[in-house]
């Protein structure tokens, strides 16, 4: 399903693919990003990168921020399968989890498709980062266009203020006006899968002018995608984890009906996700709202 962050992700790729190669530690002589409309399964792969080395091959990076975690294993199987048949090349998965909220215990690095017999018949290993964990400093050294990811990253040992004061720091010394306008765009628009809107904008809000002007703003608002995510990021926030519990719970006990959806339309965003998280524990709507 497709974020108000899927844009900004891209930007960022685009923005130096060299750079997320060095944060994946894949070599590399050159690269450039190609073309990563698979258009034969009616669906867009984030990013593939294409890489000159010693072994040419092709580095397909896949950003998750929804609760649909379980689903990625296979999700990254088809667009693999399908960008080694466009390259000629072999290919290398990378599932990047931009929250918590993203993680599934399916995301092992392995998928395995079994005969009836339970032999396997197909091996697929992918990697999986998972921003939460990674060092705020290991991020902060870093390349410029992984920046934007640090207030993602694991705080402890920091906070918050000293991670911006740090990324001002390197924008300043080592980028150009129109390279800062979509680096702090990009931070400010990824921020919201943290804070607030609130806390954001007390961390950031000396960007929020440039944003409006730069390049990941206007192509977000391009996809029709922006409404209400600057100017109320909580919004976008509620209607996903709505969304996402609708469809998991229609699964299991079929479509609410007016007044349970009422319910979840009324309900604030940390009840959506505890529900979302005990779905699989109940046996019905009902019990899941009073639980």
């Amino acid at each position: 399903m497709a974020t108000p962050f899927d844009a900004t992700t891209k930007v960022l790729v685009d923005f130096g693919p060299d750079d997320w190669l060095r944060f994946l530690e894949l070599p590399f002589t050159s690269c450039q990003v190609i073309d990563s409309d698979l258009a034969t399964v009616s669906t867009e792969a984030d990013r593939l990168i294409e890489v000159e080395t010693a072994t040419p091959y092709v580095a397909h990076i896949e950003f998750q921020s929804g609760h649909d975690g379980a689903a990625v294993p296979e999700r990254l199987l088809r667009y693999n399968g399908i960008a080694v048949m466009k390259t000629r090349r072999a290919t290398l998965s990378y599932a990047i989890l931009l929250r918590p909220d993203a993680d599934s215990p399916r995301l092992t690095g392995v998928l395995e498709l079994r005969r009836p017999d339970s032999s396997v018949y197909l091996h697929f290993e992918y990697c999986v980062v998972r921003l939460w964990q990674l060092a705020a400093q290991t991020i902060l050294a870093g390349g410029l266009a992984t920046l934007p990811l640090a207030l993602l990253s694991d705080l402890s040992g920091t906070t918050a203020e000293a991670v911006v004061k740090r990324m001002d720091e390197r924008v300043r010394a080592e980028a150009s006006e129109n390279e800062s306008e979509e680096l702090w765009a990009s931070t400010y628009l990824l921020s919201g899968l943290r804070f607030d809107a609130g806390e954001s904008e007390a961390l950031l809000g000396k960007v929020v002018a440039q944003m409006r002007e730069s390049s990941t703003y206007q192509k977000i608002l391009a996809d029709g995608k922006a409404e209400g995510l600057v100017t109320g990021r909580l919004e976008g926030r509620l209607q996903e984890a709505q969304d996402t519990l609708v469809r998991i719970g229609s699964r299991r006990f079929g479509t609410p009906d007016t007044s349970i959806q009422g319910i979840l339309e009324r309900a604030a965003l940390p009840r959506l996700h505890e529900w979302i998280d005990r779905v699989a524990e109940v046996e019905s709507w009902e019990e899941l709202l009073a639980a």
